[in-house]
C-alpha cells in the first residue's frame, strides 16, 4: 500500500515527489560490507539447518522459535519506520522543498 504524496504547503499543488539526494549510496559496497553479507548468508543457512533439526526433534519448540524470530523482525521494522521521521519532498510546480 503506497501513501499518496502530500500537497505543497506553499502553492497547494499535489504534484510533489520525495526528494532524492545526489550524494546517495554508490553502486558498490566496501569490502567490509561484502564480507559481512557473505557471513550473514552462511549464518542464515546455519540457522535454517538448526531450525530443521529442532523441528525434527520437537515441532512445538520450532514453531515457538519461528514465531519469536518473526516478532523480532517485525519489531525492528516498526522501529526503523518510526525512526525515519519526516521526509523531504519537492514541489514540481513551485520548486520548493518541504518536510512532511
Amino acid at each position: 500500500m503506497t501513501i499518496p504524496h502530500p500537497a505543497c504547503p506553499s502553492c497547494g499543488s499535489s504534484a510533489t515527489l520525495p526528494f532524492e539526494s545526489e550524494e546517495g549510496p554508490g553502486g558498490g559496497g566496501s569490502p567490509l560490507d561484502v564480507a559481512l553479507g557473505v557471513l550473514f548468508l552462511f549464518l542464515s543457512l546455519l540457522a535454517a539447518v538448526l531450525f530443521f533439526l529442532i523441528g525434527r526433534a520437537s515441532l512445538p519448540a520450532a514453531v515457538i522459535l519461528l514465531l519469536a524470530l518473526f516478532l523480532f523482525w517485525r519489531q525492528r521494522r516498526e522501529r526503523r519506520r518510526a525512526r525515519n521521521g519526516p521526509r523531504f519532498y519537492v514541489c514540481l510546480d513551485c520548486n520548493r522543498n518541504f518536510r512532511y
